[in-house]
């Protein structure tokens, strides 16, 4: 109690001086009335042609969305707890500040049930995943992938769990991953065995092991649980369980149960309680189960009504893509964030210039734009993709969770499934690459702590392979497509796999939309890359290899490129789909040339492939989409810091000091320096010591 109460003191010291903190004047090294050594955002600001607050509705969800989050925004920022500090907290001290955040965004009515106040929750979620990815997680690891695996695998016998969850009354996890299993989970080795009325859980060794599992650590009451169910000596395969963990009067563990800690991790996840557990005949209910499509009777039977074992598996991939659409927008905000502290200091700084001329901001540079423009056109995107995605899946768990059993939304799980499994690795890796080069754009400031490019990196790289590790992930994507062509479906209730319908022809010249010939060149390559995956499968199974490995010998140049590419034509569509439907005409006008911008630097990392497969000959279309992209970014340049603005979380959730708002980057970066001030080492004389008989020794 006495460590708790000194760090409290400690969090709450570092609070109050963040709250209290004002640029220092460093009057000995320049007057208030000095002119910024840096370019001026606001001369950047005059040369955009669209309304900056019209851009900050559209990219922002909606007058409705904007004004919900501007009000999020406002409570936190007013609230000293929720001020950044300039340091590094240790764990101990992001866990308690984590969890006080928490308490307070409860007590202030924030957290709402996420089907019935979906607009409400889907505001707060968006600002906090931009203000604190750790306090993003605390509450959407309860809320989101708990609660959403506990209302879509569960019935009527979990009503009154499911009202508790919605009241914060319990604090959830969610077990899938294994020590020895991740993406692999239909060969999880937890095993919950029905005998004598009872559920036994066990970890029959180290293998085993939960692992991961997040808001586990220390705080979750319950779990969803995944485990091989037994039932009179048979294996029924993976299930779903919904137990307690925790005594809710001590907190203490519950016999037959071990938790643990994860350990230290980088960037803001030391903020999120990852944690570990063991069973040792662990007993409950049978109402654990969560028994949507199966049940366990009372005199010890197994019964489903399962048409097929696909089918069984397909009652959890809803509650599984509900995370990896959620970590699309992880990537969406890392492009974002990358994307506004690299332009706006990009604009600010100056270096070089021609002959006997004044400096020139580095954002003048062709090369600098390449560097960071992409990001933008990236997060523009995929949020508008992302914003769909959304919407679509919620009408899907509407559906669900009515009780529809039709096949169209069997096909619409799938589709879901396929999707999220290909789109959630592109805009991670998106994401984490755009905050490394937005770092090494940014020189050496953008190596300090307080410009937060490194957090943010080591913050978002565990995305790439949490929900799933990418590279799997997109394999699954490959595997829908391969089954859908073989069974002849042509057609996908969210419309991504239309493309299949399309009878693709090789490049005959360079239309006038850039957008057009990239649309045509992903369809063409998408036909290019499944025929080809399908014919390779085939010669593979003929020489005798079994699916297994046909599956992984043709993953490098068929397959994976295959998932990958309809992963970004379905962004590209949707978003270009988004940005077509937007009333102003000025702001439509310049979203055009992001998406196009996006569509043209996606497609260059397949132009070998289509040289290769024979779309294109000569230069014509490999030099047309260079130059279109490099005229693209010319032209964004001066709209670029104006789109930024619109999408920028406010500067004290940003807190970089080369991506504050106002542009005075060089200002905040001396107010930070100027509070570290060094007048005498703390072993000061120790070295003394050491140089004084170093002399000595001469």
């Amino acid at each position: 109690q006495l460590s708790v109460s000194m760090t409290s003191r400690r969090l709450l010291d570092v609070s109050l001086r963040m709250a209290s903190h004002r640029p220092i004047s460093c009057r000995s090294i320049m007057t208030s009335s000095s002119p910024s050594p840096g370019a001026s955002l606001d001369d950047w600001r005059k040369k955009a042609t669209f309304d900056g607050q019209k851009m900050r509705v559209i990219l922002q969800g909606g007058e409705d969305k904007l004004k919900l989050k501007d009000d999020i925004w406002h409570t936190l920022e007013k609230d000293p707890l929720f001020k950044k500090p300039s340091r590094q907290l240790n764990m101990d001290e992001m866990r308690l500040i984590t969890h006080q955040r928490w308490k307070k965004i409860i007590d202030y009515g924030l957290v709402v049930d996420p089907y019935a106040e979906y607009e409400k929750f889907s505001a707060l979620i968006e600002v906090l995943e931009e203000y604190d990815t750790a306090l993003q997680g605390r509450v959407t690891l309860h809320s989101n992938v708990f609660m959403g695996a506990l209302t879509s695998m569960g019935t009527e016998k979990h009503a009154k769990l499911i009202d508790r969850g919605n009241r914060n009354e319990i604090v959830g996890c969610f077990a899938l991953t294994e020590l020895s299993h991740g993406s692999n989970t239909q060969q999880i080795q937890t095993i919950a065995t029905y005998e004598n009325g009872k559920l036994i859980f066990n970890t029959p060794n180290i293998g085993a092991m939960k692992v991961w599992c997040g808001n586990l650590a220390l705080s979750a009451t319950h779990a969803v649980v995944f485990a091989q169910l037994y039932v009179g000596g048979k294996c029924e395969g993976v299930h779903g369980f919904v137990i307690q963990l925790r005594d809710e009067k001590t907190h203490r563990a519950l016999p037959g149960i071990k938790i643990g800690d994860m350990g230290e991790k980088p960037g803001q996840w030391n903020g999120v309680e990852n944690g570990w557990m063991t069973f040792e005949n662990y007993r409950c209910s049978p109402d654990a189960l969560l028994n949507r499509g199966c049940d366990l009777t009372p005199d010890g039977r197994y019964v489903h009504s399962f048409k097929s074992d696909r089918d069984k598996k397909s009652v959890s991939l809803g509650a599984l893509s509900i995370g990896r659409i959620g970590i699309v927008g992880k990537g969406v905000n890392a492009c974002r964030v990358a994307a506004t502290i690299g332009i706006r200091y990009s604009a600010v700084r100056k270096q070089f210039g021609p002959p006997n001329g004044e400096e020139l901001p580095i954002l003048s540079y062709p090369l600098q734009r390449r560097r960071l423009l992409p990001a933008l056109a990236a997060a523009i995107s995929i949020g508008f993709f992302q914003e769909k995605m959304v919407d679509l899946f919620a009408q899907y768990m509407a559906r669900v969770l009515t009780g529809d059993k039709s096949d169209e939304l069997a096909e619409t799980s799938k589709e879901v499934h396929g999707l999220s499994s290909c789109c959630k690795p592109r805009s991670t890796w998106l994401g984490v690459n755009a905050l490394a080069e937005a770092r090494a754009a940014c020189g050496g400031h953008g190596f300090l702590y307080v410009s937060r490019l490194n957090e943010l990196r080591d913050t978002y790289d565990p995305s790439q392979t949490f929900e799933g590790e990418n590279n799997i992930l997109v394999q699954q994507a490959s595997n829908y497509l391969l089954s859908q062509k073989k069974q002849g479906i042509l057609t996908s209730p969210m419309g991504s796999t239309d493309f299949l319908k399309a009878r693709p022809t090789t490049f005959g010249g360079w239309k006038e939309d850039s957008l057009q010939n990239v649309i045509s060149a992903y369809e063409w390559l998408l036909h290019y890359t499944l025929n080809k995956t399908e014919k390779a499968l085939g010669e593979r199974k003929k020489r005798g290899d079994d699916g297994f490995t046909a599956r992984n010998e043709t993953q490098i140049d068929t397959a994976h490129p295959l998932a990958i590419a309809y992963a970004e034509m379905t962004m590209i569509r949707w978003a270009d789909e988004a940005v077509e439907e937007i009333e102003d005409e000025k702001c439509r006008c310049v979203l055009r040339r992001v998406i196009r911008l996006f569509a043209l630097s996606q497609l260059q990392s397949h132009l070998a492939l289509l040289y290769i497969g024979g779309y294109c000959t000569g230069s014509e279309f490999g030099t047309r989409v260079k130059e279109e992209q490099l005229s693209l970014e010319s032209s964004l340049s001066s709209e670029c810091v104006s789109l930024v603005d619109a999408l920028a979380p406010p500067d004290f959730a940003l807190a970089s000091a080369l991506g504050s708002s106002d542009g005075r980057a060089y200002e905040h970066l001396v107010s930070d320096l100027r509070t570290r001030e060094v007048d005498r080492a703390s072993f000061a004389d120790d070295l003394l010591k050491i140089m004084q008989t170093n002399k000595a020794k001469l």
